[in-house]
C-alpha cells in the first residue's frame, strides 16, 4: 500500500474577509478533493518557506505571508493510500503573480465564497477554514 506521509504546509489565499482560493488536486491521496494550496517541504526549507514556494508553483502566485493560522494532522486510508500528514496553515496576501493552473498537479483553479464551500474538502483543509473563519469572527481579517 503506498504511504505518504511527512510535514507539509497550506495556505488560505486571503482576497477579502468572505473569499478562498482552491485547487482541485490531481495527485494521490488527494485526487479529486477541491483543497488548499500547499505540499511537502523540499530538503532544507522552513514551513513558511515552503508555503509560499507551493502556492507559487500550484496557482502561479506570489505571497506574503501575514500569520500562522496552527498546525494540524491528517491521517487516514483513501483509495489504497495511506496518508499520514502534519500541515501548517498559513494566511497570506497576494503580493503578485497571476492565477496559472499547474498542469501536473491541480485540475482546476477556483474562489469560492466561504459561506458556499464545496463538500467534502480534503482532509483537514475542513478544519483549516472553519479555523480561519473564527478568528476572523473575532479579530478581523488579520
Amino acid at each position: 500500500m503506498p504511504r505518504y506521509c511527512g510535514k507539509t504546509a497550506t495556505a488560505i489565499i486571503i482576497y477579502s474577509q468572505d473569499k478562498v482560493l482552491l485547487i482541485k488536486r490531481d495527485t494521490l491521496p488527494f485526487r479529486g478533493f477541491w483543497a488548499l494550496p500547499g505540499g511537502r517541504l523540499d530538503i532544507g526549507e522552513v514551513v513558511e518557506q515552503t508555503c509560499v514556494r507551493e502556492v507559487k508553483e500550484e496557482t502561479g502566485l506570489d505571497v506574503e505571508i501575514i500569520y500562522k493560522l496552527g498546525e494540524y494532522h491528517e491521517h487516514g486510508f483513501m483509495d489504497g493510500v495511506d496518508y499520514d500528514y502534519y500541515p501548517a496553515c498559513f494566511a497570506v496576501k497576494v503580493v503578485g503573480g497571476q492565477t496559472v493552473k499547474q498542469d501536473s498537479e491541480v485540475q482546476e483553479i477556483k474562489l469560492f465564497n466561504l459561506n458556499e464551500l464545496p463538500s467534502p474538502l480534503a482532509f483537514e483543509h475542513d478544519k483549516m477554514i472553519s479555523d480561519y473563519k473564527k478568528r476572523v469572527e473575532h479579530k478581523g481579517i488579520n
